[in-house]
């Protein structure tokens, strides 16, 4: 059988990573950061105006990360 012609077998999720939306205080956007740990200064995609956000708890992130199994018992029960 030719390699082109094997099915293939869908993939599980090998880890994950949690995004957060922060409001521009400016424009409004919605500004997609992923999980941020630290206060820092951040710039908006769209107006180019940097604006200061609340990081997320780390232990919150921890917990869900372990809940998921890093992502992996997250995966579809219809797919397992």
């Amino acid at each position: 059988m030719n390699k082109r012609q094997i099915p293939l077998t869908p993939v599980p999720p090998t880890g994950m990573e949690m995004l957060f939306f922060y409001q521009c205080p400016h424009c409004g956007r919605q500004v997609p950061l992923v999980s941020p740990t630290e206060p820092k200064m951040t710039k908006c995609d769209v107006c180019a105006k940097s604006f200061p956000i609340i990081p997320v708890d780390e232990h919150s992130l921890h917990y869900v990360r372990i809940m998921l199994a890093g992502g992996k018992a997250a995966s579809s029960p219809d797919f397992l």
